[in-house]
């Protein structure tokens, strides 16, 4: 029952990120209207306007807490709850909800905020997840895809991730915890590894030995070609013997006896 009211309050949160981007929803995605920054970058600094809170009074009927939206004035911040998401107080009277950006918040350790960090609390306990829709006024190298939130001052940040929200300059996340929350982008980290460590190449051990080997091969080359050169010449081949079946010394006995006679 609960992931259906969950699923609606994503559905209602579409329809209200619809109608962030003017014209409206029904004449096509237009440039969004200009962010409104708490601190605003040094370029973005002339013209900036401070950006809005929301407050909201949410009814409780028969002991169950009822369903709505909490929106800033601006349309930079918005709060989608189903029935059942906070607890009932004992006496039956309305909770409050309020959301509000702040300058004061957790170090957010190395995360690229998009936007603003913007505070959401209540007069009772969250028991049942809320859908959270930040609009960003920055992009890095591309539009942020991740809500980050921080339960307290002293809490660390953590992603909530996101959910499809199909609105352009927004981003929604579901979370089970209200507290600060920011649309940026997380920590860089470097993929590169240093020189010599392994990173599926050989071992910087193995290299440094084939380096030595073929030094030494090539080291080798000169002297070799210099002990050719002074190496004494082959001595030349013995003289080719008679040819079999010849017999000099008869033919001279017949020489001899032909001048006896």
């Amino acid at each position: 029952m609960r992931r259906l009211a969950l699923l609606g309050a994503a559905a209602a949160a579409y329809v209200f990120c619809a109608w962030l981007v003017p014209p409206g929803f029904y004449d096509g995605f237009a440039p969004a209207a200009p962010y409104h920054w708490v601190s605003p970058p040094p370029d973005l600094r002339s013209g900036n306007q401070q950006p809005s809170s929301g407050r909201a009074t949410i009814a409780v009927v028969n002991g169950v807490s009822q369903a709505g939206h909490l929106f800033t004035a601006d349309q930079q911040a918005a709060i989608t709850y189903p029935s059942q998401s906070f607890a009932a107080t004992a006496d039956g009277s309305a909770i409050t909800l309020q959301v509000t950006p702040v300058t004061a918040h957790p170090d957010l350790r190395g995360i690229v905020p998009a936007g603003n960090v913007y505070l959401v609390t209540a007069s009772t306990r969250l028991i049942s997840p809320v859908v959270v829709t930040l609009r960003y006024g920055s992009q890095q190298s591309g539009p942020p895809s991740e809500i980050f939130g921080a339960e307290s001052a002293t809490s660390t940040w953590r992603s909530i991730g996101s959910i499809n929200s199909g609105v352009p300059f927004t981003v929604a996340a579901s979370t089970q915890a209200l507290g600060y929350f920011v649309v940026g982008f997380p920590p860089s980290t470097s993929s590169t590894p240093p020189p010599g460590a392994g990173g599926g190449g050989p071992p910087l051990t193995v290299l440094i030995a084939v380096a030595a080997v073929v030094l030494v091969v090539l080291a080798g080359v000169p002297l070799l070609a210099t002990r050719r050169r002074g190496a004494p010449s082959e001595p030349p081949e013995p003289a080719t013997p008679p040819a079999s079946g010849q017999n000099l010394g008869g033919a001279r006995r017949r020489r001899r006896r032909g001048r006896r006679r």
